[in-house]
């Protein structure tokens, strides 16, 4: 595989509080996006090697049936130590006043400190709890207790015109997986082609999968108007390199050049392989 990919992951505030039913605002319905995507590794030219990155990133989509998905990743490098941590849940969400409520019915949360042999999971159902304001098209989520800053969400970038015409710059499609495989680990990714998989400017996009079946839909947001390699990848081993024994799509299986489009692009098709 001839390009480095990357995961995406964000801490959530997780507070101890009950859900309130409420009828969720359509203005806080759809995406919001928090932070970019950071590069696995990123070139040191005081030292001439490559060294680990840091970000951070999260996806919120909220849907109108006051049901919710969250996504991201938190990649922290300090000195020769570097922490990742990939968080994703959904569940419900619900307004009371200025508090935003999410109330997780799954979550999946994996990472390691320092080495990928120094891994851990969790599964604890945590409700999450944040004052919100809306300032236009920004989305402040907040500390009920103020002791940390606001955290900025935005909608995802968009066509130009007006807001009756724009049109999110959207890849989606199916990926097939091989019988009795599982989502789990498995990502798919939009890289520039101009940039590569390895770009440290946010350009790179990922979604998770989490769901069940051989045919799993995916959509990849936030997108520019040039060419994407859409590419899937399971990091088998952990170690944050794709390599041989890595699921794969069928293109990088074979050490070819993945599918490449100009989003807005519909109906893509990947089929997950193992990597030999």
């Amino acid at each position: 595989m001839k390009t480095r990919v990357l995961s995406i992951v964000f801490p959530a505030l997780l507070l101890a509080s009950p859900a309130h039913a409420a009828t969720v605002p359509a203005s806080l319905q759809g995406q919001w996006e928090f932070g970019y995507v950071s590069p696995i590794e990123y070139y040191d030219p005081s030292t001439g090697k490559y060294a680990e990155g840091s970000g951070t990133s999260e996806v919120i989509r909220i849907n109108a049936d006051g049901t919710y998905t969250r996504s991201g990743i938190i990649v922290v490098t300090t000195y020769n130590c570097t922490s990742k941590l990939l968080t994703t849940s959904k569940g419900k969400v619900s307004v009371t006043g200025n508090l935003l409520t999410f109330t997780p019915t799954a979550v999946h949360n994996k990472g390691y400190t320092c080495s990928p042999s120094k891994s851990y999971e969790t599964r604890e159902l945590r409700t999450s709890v944040f004052t919100w304001k809306l300032t236009g098209d920004t989305l402040a989520l907040g500390d009920p207790k103020g002791e940390a800053r606001d955290s900025l969400y935005n909608r995802p970038r968009t066509l130009g015109g007006s807001a009756a015409d724009q049109k999110i710059r959207r890849v989606t499609g199916v990926l097939s997986l091989p019988e009795a495989h599982t989502t789990k680990g498995v990502a798919v990714i939009a890289c520039r082609v101009d940039r590569g998989c390895g770009a440290d400017d946010g350009s790179v996009r990922l979604v998770n999968l989490t769901g069940t079946g051989r045919q799993q839909s995916f959509s990849l947001d936030n997108l520019d108007g040039v060419p994407y390699e859409i590419l899937a990848w399971e990091d088998t081993n952990g170690n944050g390199t794709p390599d041989a024994g890595d699921w794969v799509d069928s293109a990088s299986a074979r050490g070819q050049t993945g599918v490449t489009v100009t989003p807005p692009v519909t109906q893509v098709f990947l089929t997950l392989e193992q990597w030999k």
